[in-house]
């Protein structure tokens, strides 16, 4: 069954190729791109305090894009938890090129070649271990989380700007009011002294509230995003790697700026008042109204 997947990866790695040998050899309208930081082995759950932002331009630029598309295997230096990110814009108008069609073509190619890695394990192989192995086997050294994430390209939209922005989310999920309080008594049985009475008066809290109005908020770490603009509309999408667009008309480039994560968030408008009942395992229990 490893055949499949070997036979797509190889075509996937001549597509890339192919791509990446093109954009460097046309010529282009703008190429703003930034390589972020990477995070160390062992480093995974670390705070991000502060990620700087290097932007470089023209053929250097095209280069990193060529090299980030190129990624997808481990490197034993880096976690293979978290993925290495390049950020930018690769921006070709088709009247110089002449090149859309075969660009779109091998991006088309390399995306499906990945979604078709993607479907067949996941369909295939019930556990992760039997997806590992079956990874293993036919791409040695894969990075999972390189080799599914899709190049994004745009040629038929009449895009006007690509603004680039951090993205600080949370994600806010409905427990299982029974669950969550096995887990802290679990915790509170082998707890020292001094944290027994914070897992008593959470337990408490959370014994006495609705599960219907239960929810546990887990940070999700900070990422990159694009913010696209098709005419009066935007778009908002993950960036990771760099974004090609095809297109004549003007275009206006934001690129992302350095993260501090000193700066205030912004609240959103929508957002409902919650208590905080208190915090579990890197989480934030909270009751919200009925």
């Amino acid at each position: 069954m490893s055949d499949f997947i070997a036979a797509q990866f190889s075509a996937l790695e001549r597509d890339i190729s192919s791509l990446s040998a093109l954009l460097q050899r046309l010529p282009v309208r703008a190429a703003l791109v930034a390589p972020l930081p990477n995070t160390p082995r062992g480093m995974e759950h670390e705070p991000v305090q502060r990620i700087d932002v290097k932007a470089h331009t023209g053929s250097e630029a095209i280069k990193l894009a060529a090299a980030c598309y190129q990624d997808l295997h481990n490197n034993m230096r880096y976690s293979q938890k978290t993925s290495r990110r390049t950020v930018g814009v690769l921006w070709f108008s088709p009247s110089q090129t002449g090149a859309k069609h075969e660009i779109e073509a091998l991006v088309e190619r390399i995306n499906n070649a990945k979604a078709a890695i993607e479907s067949f394990v996941t369909t295939t192989y019930h556990t992760r271990k039997e997806r590992f192995e079956a990874l293993r086997a036919a791409c040695p050294g894969i990075m999972t989380l390189h080799l599914y994430r899709q190049i994004r390209c745009y040629g038929t939209e009449n895009i006007t700007s690509v603004r680039f922005s951090w993205q600080r989310k949370d994600a806010l999920v409905k427990p299982d009011k029974a669950e969550l309080l096995r887990r802290i008594h679990d915790d509170l049985a082998h707890a020292e002294p001094d944290y027994q009475l914070p897992l008593e008066q959470l337990i408490e809290k959370v014994a006495a509230t609705p599960e219907p109005s239960l929810r546990v908020r887990r940070h999700v770490k900070v990422q990159p995003a694009a913010n696209i603009m098709f005419g009066e509309s935007v778009k908002t999408v993950t960036a990771p790697m760099p974004i090609i667009v095809l297109q004549d008309a003007d275009l206006k480039l934001k690129l992302l700026r350095s993260f501090d994560a000193t700066t205030p968030r912004k609240a959103r408008a929508d957002r409902v008042a919650a208590e905080i009942l208190g915090t579990f395992a890197g989480t934030t229990i909270e009751a919200f109204p009925d």
